[in-house]
């Protein structure tokens, strides 16, 4: 899962260059604007201590990226000389862009545009193959893409009629069916090893219907059809992206109900198995009893954590690390995000993948900048709950 190679990140410890830029380009000149761009951040990284490794890197991804269409964010976290995250981001920036090398990247930028970790599958068809691609939600860089060809004989309906006409007609659906079936089995086989939570198809509409038949029940169960050819001649991908949009904040906006109705309930329960305060929250994380972490980016702003170089991971003062070392006193919310983590948490922030009219984001109770559904209670019940 994302979470577990993003914890191994501060495990492995050492130093990073970090890059977060919105790369969106409003202008004609889009080579200027990519090379200025360029530019700034090759000079902040030098000026930020970072080494020569690191820096051409950054400076090759950055000039060899495709240039965007549209609002589009990039993440860069590179480590002597190794490009380890290279994330292209749909949307506009949610954080003030930043440039930095040390100790402590933050990886609350790229979070905050992946607010509910899963994946999805978007499968291209026609009657002699598809594309089969695998996406995290937040991404637009698939994690992994797969072409299934079909037998390409005989593939169009034969004109006229009598009995050497329904036969070579009969021929051809059976390619079209065969091809179709081979398609689902590769779906399947991603649905059953990789759990998406969202299967769109798209393409040809006889291909389509072959196919749906033949899929799974588990892949029927998270089906969504967008009734465009997207792979017929002067086709684009517009609509279909527009129907995964869709969907994936449909997803975003049910995780986050769900969420917002399990806060409800345990807060008013009086049963301990939430937490609204920073040093309840940081407490919680320190013992490893956080299931869920919610952040409020702007609450969070100008408060400053422990952050450590073993468990318990942070701590709010320096007589609270239990022995370990301090790596640095970092911002609030990476300290937090950090910890999470490391202990397997899952985290949500109040605004991200927040629907437009933002009725789906998470609101905390009483202005708190943070707070935790937590695995097991932390203590008895109050009395008389």
């Amino acid at each position: 899962m994302l979470s577990q190679s993003l914890a191994q990140i501060y495990r492995d410890g050492g130093s990073w260059s970090e890059v977060y830029l919105d790369v969106s380009v409003y202008t004609p000149d889009t080579r200027q604007v990519k090379d200025e761009r360029r530019a700034s951040v090759l000079d902040q990284l030098e000026r930020a201590g970072a080494p020569k490794a690191d820096i051409d890197t950054v400076g090759n991804v950055l000039a060899t990226d495709d240039i965007p269409r549209g609002s589009a964010c990039v993440f860069l976290l590179v480590k002597d000389g190794e490009l380890v995250i290279h994330e292209r981001i749909p949307g506009l920036a949610v954080e003030p862009g930043s440039v930095s090398f040390g100790p402590l990247p933050s990886l609350v930028p790229m979070l905050s545009h992946q607010p509910c970790e899963f994946t999805y599958l978007v499968v291209e068809t026609a009657r002699e193959g598809g594309e089969v691609r695998l996406y995290r939600a937040g991404s637009t860089k698939e994690e992994t893409a797969e072409h299934v060809e079909g037998r390409t004989d005989a593939l169009h309906k034969i004109p006229g009629g009598g009995w050497r006409h329904d036969h070579i007609q009969h021929h051809v659906e059976e390619i079209w069916r065969q091809t179709q079936s081979k398609l689902a089995a590769v779906i399947d086989e991603i649905v059953r090893e990789r759990r998406p939570r969202l299967l769109v198809v798209a393409g040809d509409i006889r291909a389509r219907e072959l196919l749906e038949k033949r899929l799974s029940a588990g892949s029927k169960e998270i089906l969504s059809v967008e009734p465009t050819d997207t792979r017929a001649d002067g086709a684009t991908n517009h609509a279909l992206m527009e129907h995964v949009n869709r969907e994936i904040e449909r997803i975003v906006a049910d995780d986050k109900r769900d969420i917002s109705d399990r806060l409800a309930m345990r807060s008013g329960r009086g049963d301990k198995t939430t937490e609204f305060t920073l040093g309840g929250v940081v407490d919680a994380l320190a013992g490893a009893r956080v299931d869920i972490l919610i952040l409020d980016s702007e609450r969070l702003r100008d408060r400053e954590l422990f952050a450590l170089d073993t468990e318990p991971w942070i701590a709010t003062a320096p007589e609270a690390t239990h022995g370990a070392s301090i790596i640095a006193s970092a911002p609030a919310e990476l300290g937090l995000v950090r910890a999470a983590l490391l202990t397997d948490a899952r985290i949500l922030f109040t605004d991200s993948g927040a629907i437009p009219d933002g009725r789906h984001s998470i609101a905390l109770p009483e202005n708190a900048p943070a707070g935790a559904l937590l695995r097991w209670h932390t203590g008895p019940p109050v009395p008389g709950s």
